[in-house]
């Protein structure tokens, strides 16, 4: 009788204990002693732009919003400031980085690693950065991130590309309340390879 007992006291806090700890596991808590190493994206963004500081690079953006195009010269101090979209906020900075996963993939077809970085945390800026390396797994061929930004009046999206060497991107869609979408894109254009 009291084996039996036990027995039934014992059944329901081993299954309530097993069920808790698949919980706790399904919020991904953050690793206390995270030793994984980000690929630098803020480091390398910033080098491209001390690359353009030094050198005296033509420079010009395009702007496009809804279908207009416009097209200016710029100097390195605006093309320091759109480039510092790349930089800020970064995942490596321990406060974000607990949150994001890091996959990699060997991508024969093109010949490249592609090294990605999400999150489930749908409060964060940065919802997905991804590297695109040559197949000597050093050299940078793309960056590419996308941001979400979720206003009191609009939600925006936007898609960022850095082309090494060459220029970058940033398309930017903003959700208004009334279903109206306003798209953007600037690119920024520094050494146009032909």
């Amino acid at each position: 009788m009291k084996k039996s007992s036990i027995l039934l006291l014992i059944v329901p806090l081993f299954y309530f204990s097993c069920k808790e700890t698949k919980k706790e596991t399904g919020e991904s808590k953050p690793a206390v002693n995270d030793t994984t190493t980000f690929f630098q994206v803020s480091q390398f963004v910033k080098s491209q732009i001390d690359e353009v500081n030094k050198t005296p690079y033509y420079i010009y953006k395009i702007d496009i919003t809804n279908d207009k195009r416009d097209s200016i010269p710029i100097d390195v101090s605006a093309f320091k400031e759109i480039s510092n979209q790349f930089v800020k906020p970064d995942i490596n900075d321990p406060a974000l980085k607990k949150f994001y996963v890091e996959n990699i993939f060997h991508d024969q077809t093109t010949k490249s690693f592609t090294i990605s970085y999400t999150t489930t945390n749908k409060e964060l800026e940065v919802q997905n950065v991804e590297v695109l390396l040559d197949e000597d797994g050093e050299t940078v061929k793309r960056v590419f991130m996308r941001k979400f930004f979720n206003y009191s009046d609009s939600t925006a999206l936007e898609q960022l590309s850095w082309k090494t060497n060459e220029s970058f991107m940033v398309n930017r869609l903003v959700q208004m309340p009334d279903k109206k979408e306003i798209s953007h894109q600037t690119i920024v254009v520094w050494n146009e390879k032909s």
